[in-house]
């Protein structure tokens, strides 16, 4: 008896000291990080300046700083509720006017009464980016039941633009973003339906017209043929000024209306190339995807 049970105990020795199928532990898989979108659409990568991603517009920036919003996580839960959800915690509010007689669509901006609001934070291509003169703006807002209205006077030291409709921001434009559902959507950290990312481009003032483009909601991407918009050279840079119609928006306008709102410029110094060397914005906090980096507009 002994014996039989010696060659048993052998083979059973040998299966205990092997490495049986599916005893092992899967080998770790680490996820990419995700691509932040700071910029207008694909930003230019490190090799070369043509994108090769398709829409939604995608870039690989810098990191960007992550946003807190004050009682999100509170009201996530259920406990409390922030104060307000109408005014997001970037910046200060702009207020747009009512505007009577609205300005002339002309690119001079004598006829806007207000002082205007300064445009000068980096928030893409700081490397790029040598401060004010290189490029930076003095803004206007106003509304009226028609559109809103804007007005830039653009400081930038080289005017470079070759490249058009989606790919505009390849060179000196300017850039809204607007969140036409702000208290809806208040803690919502990614783009919906109802957050729209428009460029106006003034073209090269030359053989390249002028030209407004509507990159979100991707559903609605395209030429905004609607807007009216002219631009002019100046000693320092650019003007340039917008009327964009509500209809593009879904909104229909009343006093005291309240918007998730960045308003940009996008700057190229690179004769002749489409490249987005960098992006300077009226916030600070501000991201393409994520609506709470935004500020507030309120239509007075």
């Amino acid at each position: 008896m002994p014996f039989r049970l010696l060659p048993l105990l052998v083979l059973a020795g040998t299966l205990l000291s092997c490495t049986l199928p599916g005893t092992t532990s899967p080998t770790p898989f680490a996820f990419p990080t995700p691509d932040l979108t700071l910029t207008a659409a694909f930003a230019p990568s490190a090799t070369s300046p043509v994108a090769t991603r398709t829409l939604p517009p995608a870039n690989t920036p810098t990191p960007a700083a992550t946003q807190v919003i004050a009682g999100a996580t509170a009201a996530a839960t259920g406990t409390s509720s922030p104060a307000t959800l109408d005014t997001r915690p970037n910046g200060s509010p702009v207020e747009a006017a009512l505007l009577e007689t609205p300005p002339t669509i002309d690119g001079d901006l004598a006829d806007w009464t207000d002082p205007g609001r300064e445009l000068g934070q980096i928030v893409f291509g700081a490397s790029n980016w040598t401060g004010a003169g290189d490029a930076s703006a003095r803004f206007h807002v106003g509304w009226t039941q028609q559109g809103l209205y804007l007005g830039l006077q653009v400081t930038d030291d080289r005017r470079v633009q070759v490249s058009s409709g989606r790919n505009m921001f390849k060179g000196d434009i300017v850039e809204l973003q607007l969140d036409s559902d702000l208290t809806g959507d208040f803690f919502s950290n990614s783009l919906t339906s109802d957050d729209y990312q428009i460029g106006l481009s003034p073209g090269n003032f030359g053989s390249l017209a002028t030209e407004a483009w509507r990159w979100y909601p991707i559903g609605l991407a395209g030429s905004l043929s609607g807007v009216s918009l002219k631009a002019v050279t100046t000693t320092e840079g650019y003007n340039l000024e917008a009327m964009i119609p509500w209809t593009t928006f879904g909104v229909t306008p009343d006093a005291e209306d309240r918007f998730g709102f960045a308003l940009s410029i996008s700057d190229n110094d690179l004769s002749g190339a489409p490249v987005q060397q960098s992006l300077v914005s009226n916030i600070s906090t501000r991201t393409l995807t994520n609506p709470t980096t935004w500020g507030t507009l309120i239509l007075k």
